[in-house]
């Protein structure tokens, strides 16, 4: 190699790296930087126990985890017709009765879905002390679909 070769190598290597460097540190920023919990993604229902002890957190885990399982063929049937309504939208001919029925389907699986996520995360709260299901009150406000809407600025015209 010549010592042309040798710089572009070289050139090339340091852009290589500089551009490694910068997206570990863009991920890094990405994952340290959420300035109202210090966590990113944490906003399922699973997390409204964090406030709870470890034994706690793991049972309403475990309480979750079995409450998906049993909906597993509800969420089946919501996505198949979702795909559904996609199809039917797309169709060159529009039948609206066609897309109502199976817009109808899905919210009907959808709301079995919450009404029994909703049951489980009941029985749950029935389980605590009055003390206990306090901390599990403001981990829902915090946390998953109970939890309150944050404040938006409107502009007023």
């Amino acid at each position: 190699m010549n010592k042309i070769e040798n710089q572009k190598f070289i050139f090339a290597s340091l852009l290589l790296n500089l551009f490694l460097i910068g997206c570990i540190a863009g991920g890094a920023y990405k994952l340290f930087a959420n300035n109202e919990t210090g966590k990113v993604g944490q906003n399922a229902l699973r997390f409204a126990a964090e406030n709870l002890s470890q034994e706690q957190q793991r049972q309403f885990k475990k309480t979750l985890r079995v409450a998906r399982r049993e909906v597993k063929p509800l969420l089946a049937t919501a996505n198949e017709a979702r795909t559904e309504v996609r199809k039917l939208i797309a169709e060159p001919k529009f039948d609206r009765q066609a897309v109502e029925v199976a817009l109808a389907k899905t919210r009907e699986a959808d709301r079995a879905i919450r009404m029994k996520i909703e049951v489980t995360m009941l029985n749950y709260a029935e389980s605590l002390s009055a003390e206990d299901r306090q901390k599990f009150a403001d981990g829902l406000a915090k946390k998953g679909p109970l939890r309150e809407p944050p404040i938006m600025m409107l502009k007023d015209n």
